[in-house]
């Protein structure tokens, strides 16, 4: 069996985020609610999903490292690793507390929210990257859609967070997590396959 380090890095964090859920706090509402409050200032389980980012964030360079070895015109794994250390980051630094009465630093909030926005953007790049060199239609097609949806559900969730629309940020979110790591387990099979194409 070979192995699989980006889809392992992937299984962890899912695996993180649905124990974290077992330590929610009190107010904690999983449609209203994102992963990132799992770990927010003042939650006295907040480590365990501190864990997850900053364990997903290893893992996932780790990976990079043992493809890019392997394949040095994989390029878009420079994405991915700028990607993992940002969700590693955003796991030290973390967001505001749910609980709007609480005291808590600012600064780390807003650190927490340019390294999630980092991640994302690195996450979106990645992605076009791929539908660039794309080797045939199939797989440009698959990334287009891909790239579709995280865009698309990055700008609903951003869309929700400003009260612009009423939609369950919660479940927004967790669709756009779903996305992006549905997004690095293809490009890993496609790696195994040295389908990988280095315009």
């Amino acid at each position: 069996m070979k192995l699989k380090p980006i889809s392992i890095a992937v299984v962890y964090f899912i695996a993180v985020i649905v124990l974290a859920h077992f330590f929610i706090p009190p107010t904690y509402d999983w449609t209203q609610n994102t992963v990132s409050d799992l770990a927010s200032q003042g939650h006295v389980y907040k480590w365990i999903m501190q864990t997850g980012f900053i364990g997903f964030g290893l893992l996932l360079p780790l990976g990079v490292v043992f493809h890019f070895n392997k394949n040095k015109r994989a390029y878009f794994l420079l994405f991915v690793a700028v990607y993992g250390l940002s969700i590693l980051m955003s796991g030290i630094f973390c967001t505001a507390p749910i609980d709007p009465s609480m005291s808590y630093s600012v600064s780390e909030s807003k650190l927490h929210s340019m390294f999630a926005t980092i991640a994302g953007v690195a996450m979106s790049l990645g992605i076009f990257w791929q539908v660039i060199v794309s080797l045939n239609q199939r797989e440009r097609w698959t990334r287009i859609a891909f790239f579709v949806l995280v865009i698309g559900i990055s700008g609903l969730f951003g869309l929700a967070e400003n009260h612009i629309l009423e939609l369950d940020k919660g479940i927004v979110q967790r669709c756009l997590y779903l996305a992006g790591l549905a997004w690095l387990i293809y490009e890993e099979q496609i790696l195994f396959k040295g389908k990988v194409n280095s315009k």
